[in-house]
């Protein structure tokens, strides 16, 4: 085999890596809008103004918030988001609107089963 040959089959498989291994990369990232299931957050998200709490992460945990933007959480549950299905996971780190403390612990005992 010439060495202008070797040359070009040795580029096209180092292109061929970079490229497979650039898309390996990105799916291993797991974007929140790529799982967020728009049709059923969109009716949480519109009730957000009545909202009495807030569920969203801590630490790698779904914790309840006292708003959108508090900082602080009220309570970290023992749920880890890394046990929860792709779309509850996405949902919960866009946060979920909590009108009652009824529906409250309907969604911690969906979330936690």
């Amino acid at each position: 085999m010439g060495m202008r040959l070797r040359i070009a089959l040795l580029m096209l498989l180092a292109a061929a890596a970079a490229f497979t291994g650039a898309e390996a990369w990105r799916g291993l990232r797991t974007s929140e809008n790529q799982n967020l299931p728009h049709e059923i957050y969109d009716s949480y998200a519109a009730r957000a103004e009545g909202a009495i709490c807030f569920l969203r992460e801590s630490d790698g945990y779904v914790a309840v918030y006292e708003t959108a933007r508090s900082r602080q959480p009220l309570r970290v549950t023992g749920i880890e988001l890394s046990c929860l299905r792709n779309a509850d996971r996405a949902m919960v780190q866009a946060g979920i609107p909590v009108l009652s403390r009824q529906e409250l612990l309907l969604l911690l005992e969906d979330l936690g089963s």
